[in-house]
């Protein structure tokens, strides 16, 4: 079996589901903070928990929803939240992809891209 098989059998797993959303939202949480300047020791002042927390944070532990808006209050953040189905957002990259293979310049990847 190859890794996209694997993938494609595990993709709507709920474990599957659940660190994709864990990584990712680790990964946001420390850009958002990284974009602002704010060290991680200003951020865990911010939230009232020690540096180390922060870091257990943004290694993907310890992520709940309430984290998150700590985190968001803390770095003044508004959130939103965006589900969409795989089967559309599929279809939308597979034309996309599709548009891509006739690119020759960048000109060309501009007006398709818009």
């Amino acid at each position: 079996m190859s890794l996209r098989d694997l993938l494609e059998e595990y993709r709507y797993s709920e474990e599957f589901i659940y660190e994709g959303l864990r990584l990712d939202l680790s990964y946001w949480l420390k850009r958002l903070m990284e974009e602002r300047g704010v060290t991680k020791k200003e951020l865990a002042e911010r939230m009232g928990v020690s540096p180390a927390y922060v870091t257990k944070i943004f290694s993907g532990s310890n992520i709940s929803l309430r984290t998150v808006a700590k985190v968001l209050a803390a770095l003044k953040v508004d959130a939103k939240l965006f589900l969409e189905e795989r089967k559309e957002r599929e279809l939308k990259l597979l034309k996309f992809k599709t548009k891509l293979n006739g690119v020759n310049d960048e000109s060309d990847a501009i007006a398709i891209a818009s």
